[in-house]
């Protein structure tokens, strides 16, 4: 899975993509987060579950291996 991140100046054009998006069967979910407020405590909190986790000693190589460990497994265990 995969996230992205999008800014947009406008409210009217973010909702329209937000509903662009919503309408693709490919898209898993959409959050809408019309303030800054609200953005930062959502990465506010991620970062405190982040820390939380073996993640913070973890180079970036190893968060690799760790995913393609965990897509392998779910690759066999669906076969």
């Amino acid at each position: 899975m995969e996230t992205l991140l999008v800014k947009v100046s406008e409210r009217q054009k973010a909702n329209m993509l937000v509903e662009l998006l919503k309408s693709m069967d490919f898209i898993e979910s959409v959050d809408y987060m019309d303030d800054l407020k609200s953005f930062k405590e959502a990465f506010d909190n991620i970062n405190e579950i982040a820390s939380s986790t073996d993640l913070k000693d973890m180079t970036m190589e190893d968060i690799n291996k760790e995913i393609k460990e965990y897509r392998l497994e779910k690759r066999s265990r669906s076969n």
